[in-house]
């Protein structure tokens, strides 16, 4: 009899095993859904770089969907500005992390004045943006957009026509990734001029580069370690202009921070920057780098003297 009931309940569970089995339904995987952002530059053959770049940087977490202004770089724009892709697998995720961050606007664009608008970046400085009257943004002096921003998902992208030149918070880390700019670090680090001044107020930095300081017959590293203070001092302040200002702000006359006069001229389409002790001008050659949240930095082919 006991056989039996347990032959009998096990009959029962068999069935209802069965049952359930023939009643479950089988559900298809779902699908990945990717963020806008991500599918974008999944999709669009014209940011495949940039795509890179990100993933070189390990910043595919800005990619979600929130209300963010993201500045895009197509191939293009990067092959111009020397990052082709094995330019981008061969830098440092550390710089290609600077540059997707300084691209990175997480509290929107904004144009409030009719001059420079500093905007809040990933970066933590500040990127300037400014208006024009064609229908144009203008970004730190150099760079263009069209005004009319790209909807994508909650996001808006703009699409640069060429690439922003890489701040940074402080000289000393913009001159830590120019090799072009050894000795005029080397003189700010023995004056002490960014930490002691440059930090306080609004300044443009014409910075010689290692060339020009050769060039006036500061040989090597040597002879800058071994000069007088003072001497490095002057030198410091006369490469130093009060007010920031990017190459299409420039006024036509400028105070050094020792005092000196400047006078800003453009010949065939560059800036050149005369004093009364300087013999031939000094030629602008590259620049409107942010080093700081009020310091622009701009190289220069010769030493300003008063």
């Amino acid at each position: 009899m006991q056989r039996s009931v347990t032959n009998t309940i096990a009959g029962i569970l068999g069935i209802l095993l069965v049952a359930a089995v023939a009643c479950k339904k089988t559900h298809p995987a779902k699908p990945l859904v990717l963020m806008p952002l991500q599918a974008l530059l999944n999709t669009d053959t014209t940011l495949t770089l940039y795509h890179r770049m990100i993933l070189r940087a390990n910043d595919l977490a800005f990619l979600n969907d929130s209300p963010k202004v993201f500045l895009f770089l197509r191939n293009a724009v990067l092959v111009n500005a020397g990052y082709n892709g094995t330019a981008i697998d061969s830098m440092s995720s550390e710089l290609a992390d600077r540059i997707v961050r300084y691209n990175f606007l997480p509290s929107g664009l904004h144009t409030d004045s009719s001059g420079y608008t500093p905007n809040a970046t990933e970066l933590g400085v500040p990127l300037y943006v400014m208006k024009t009257g064609n229908n144009e943004l203008f970004f730190n002096g150099s760079v263009t957009a069209p005004n009319q921003a790209n909807p994508v998902g909650q996001a808006s992208v703009y699409y640069l026509d060429s690439l922003v030149p890489p701040a940074a918070d402080s000289i000393a880390e913009i001159i830590q990734y120019d090799s072009t700019l050894t000795y005029m670090g080397e003189v700010l680090t023995r004056t002490n001029l960014y930490d002691s001044i440059l930090l306080n107020g609004s300044y443009t930095l014409l910075a010689p580069t290692n060339t020009a300081f050769q060039n006036a017959g500061w040989d090597s590293l040597g002879a800058i370690d071994s000069a007088g203070i003072d001497t490095l001092l002057q030198l410091a302040m006369n490469q130093v202009v009060k007010g920031s200002y990017f190459t299409n702000m420039f006024p036509p006359t400028l105070t050094t921070l020792y005092g000196g006069g400047v006078t800003v001229s453009i010949v065939n389409g560059f800036l050149q920057f005369s004093t009364s002790g300087n013999a031939a001008p000094v030629n602008w050659l590259s620049g409107n780098q942010v080093a700081g949240p009020t310091l622009i930095l701009h190289h220069t082919d010769g030493i300003l003297t008063p």
